[in-house]
């Protein structure tokens, strides 16, 4: 009877909660309903002000996604491109926050914008980063304002190494790697940083910043790289901007023509308000978006796993006339495992693949890569690291320490593997190492078969290396650099398609799922998915390289 009651009471909390949320969903489309329709009747000048993009994102009857996803930005100003309407745009610089990969992106989207459009950028304290989009602009204007600065440094990496301190508490964090240059979790493992991992970030950093002097050199017609090492344009002020020839002047908001009265909006308001083409083609082709890493954990927002891409994939059945895919991929691997198994998926697939890469697409990201009939990367997409990590910890020095006995029986060899409580034999670590030397080839088989290459000569820029999307170009493993646009173009050029339309397809969740999700969180939520991270990956082969996320 207790029982009974205790169920009876679960139901109807469960449609309680349930109700309540049909109720909000009703307040929210109602709100959004009544919000007022803008205009863009008189409209001459757009704000350019956005913030970070979002690639990959689930759709819910309840939620709404507040951050722009990239796609719909590419597609408004491509919008934009022909909107005659629209006479100039302003870059305001302090507002915008792209990655390296989304200002790539939309650099040719500009050009063909500045061919009939002013484009102004202006902003206070310009980093490398924003500096990069100020370039977008056919001149650039500091506020007027003492504030106003330029903040363009060299380039530093720094990480903690954790081993000796750990030791200090009787942990030790092994680390198995087939690959000199899959440095991946060295930071628990080592007390300082390896030779390897220290060329390989030396690689990307250097190169990025040949790339910024260059395009400095390129858009400003001025080498600032004496001026930058020398510490000279830090909080540089904007009388040394402009004898440099890095910015135009100074100039306030309403000087360049920001009157949202009269004839200006911002550019989310014009995503809001143009007008959609309507697009009638009977072609189409599919783009699914995978980011994140790649793990077994349920969490379907923030990870890579088979059941969502499954799921994606069974959207593809109602597609009719379905002429070929693009993945768009934004990840530094995970689980060797499940990036198999997802291969595999794709691979049953009877329809072109073309695999557009995002700001990451290594280890385990560029495994599924593989899968692809052609890849695209831009120039500054991470890439490779193609090789094999595993992560262990062992507690038996803790466990010495505060006097612990372990006691128990055993019969047969290898219960030590995986055993945070045993030291690892060297018999076993030998099973493992492998083991892992099987997987490590498996990867190169696809690579191998992908980019028809030789296994000696993929050797020379695998075990573990990253690479630019430039330099991957360069040595073979991607076949073009362009953006995600460049790879749908390319892929509807080889089906011969004269007309086509592009379907995204998105992850679905479920009211039950939502209401599942909501729980009290005590600890700031990225400190508690790196936890789950780090569980989920402790004793499981990997194709991953954290170190990316940082650069």
């Amino acid at each position: 009877m207790v029982i009974l009651y205790a169920l009876l009471q679960a139901v109807i909390i469960s449609i309680v909660i349930i109700i309540a949320i049909c109720i909000l969903i009703l307040l929210i489309k109602r709100k959004f309903k009544n919000k007022d329709v803008i205009s863009l009747k008189g409209v001459k000048t757009v704000v350019f002000n956005i913030g970070e993009l979002v690639e990959d994102y689930m759709v819910s009857a309840v939620s709404i996604n507040k951050a722009l996803s990239h796609d719909i930005v590419l597609k408004a100003l491509e919008n934009l491109v022909d909107d005659k309407k629209i006479e100039k745009i302003i870059i305001d610089v302090d507002e915008v926050d792209l990655s390296r990969v989304h200002i790539e992106e939309i650099k040719e989207i500009f050009k063909k914008l500045s061919a009939d459009k002013e484009i102004i950028a202006i902003g206070t304290t310009f980093d490398e980063y924003s500096y990069q989009i100020a370039l977008l602009a056919n001149k650039i204007y500091m506020l007027n304002t003492k504030q106003s600065c330029l903040y363009f440094r060299g380039y530093e990496y720094k990480e903690p190494y954790f081993k000796n301190i750990l030791a200090t508490l009787g942990v030790t964090v092994n680390t198995l790697h087939i690959g000199d240059y899959k440095v991946a979790g060295e930071s628990f493992s080592h007390d300082k940083m390896t030779e390897e991992k220290k060329e390989s970030l030396v690689n990307i950093k250097e190169t990025l910043f040949q790339n910024f002097i260059n395009l400095v050199k390129e858009k400003r017609k001025v080498d600032i790289t004496n001026e930058i090492l020398s510490g000279d344009l830090i909080f540089a002020n904007s009388e040394k901007a402009k004898e440099l020839g890095l910015i135009d002047g100074l100039s306030t908001y309403e000087e360049i023509g920001v009157d949202y009265d009269e004839d200006t909006v911002d550019f989310v308001e014009y995503i809001s308000a143009y007008k959609r083409k309507k697009n009638k083609s009977k072609n189409t082709i599919a783009v699914i978006n995978l980011e994140g890493e790649i793990d077994i954990r349920e969490s379907r927002e923030t990870v890579i796993n088979y059941n969502n891409v499954v799921e994606k994939l069974d959207a593809l059945e109602d597609i009719k006339n379905l002429k070929g895919l693009v993945l768009r991929i934004n990840s530094p691997g995970g689980s060797a495992l499940e990036s198999e198994k997802i291969y595999q998926k794709l691979k049953k697939l009877e329809i072109p693949i073309y695999i557009s890469m995002g700001d990451l697409c290594a280890s385990g990201g560029y495994y599924i890569a593989t899968v692809g009939k052609k890849l695209f990367a831009s120039p500054v997409t991470l890439t490779g690291s193609i090789g094999v990590v595993i992560l262990y910890p062992e507690f038996s020095e803790a466990i010495d320490k505060l006097k612990v006995n372990m006691e128990g029986f055993s019969k047969g060899k290898g219960f030590d593997i995986f055993d945070v409580f045993s030291k690892l034999s060297e018999e076993s670590k030998e099973k493992i190492v492998y083991s892992m030397n099987e997987v490590y080839s498996e990867f190169k088989a696809h690579v191998m078969e992908a980019r028809n290459i030789s296994e000696e000569d993929l050797e020379k820029i695998a075990g573990g290396r990253v690479w630019l999307g430039s330099q991957a170009k360069e040595n073979g493993l991607v076949d073009e650099l362009g953006t995600l646009n460049d790879c749908i173009d390319s892929l509807a050029k080889e089906l011969e398609l004269k007309d086509f339309k592009l379907a995204y397809i998105r992850g679905r969740q479920s009211i039950a799922e939502i209401v599942s999700a909501m729980k009290p969180q005590f600890i700031k939520s990225d400190i508690v998915e790196k936890m789950e991270m780090l569980k989920s990956y402790s004793n499981k082969i990997l194709y991953y390289d954290e170190s990316l996320e940082n650069l």
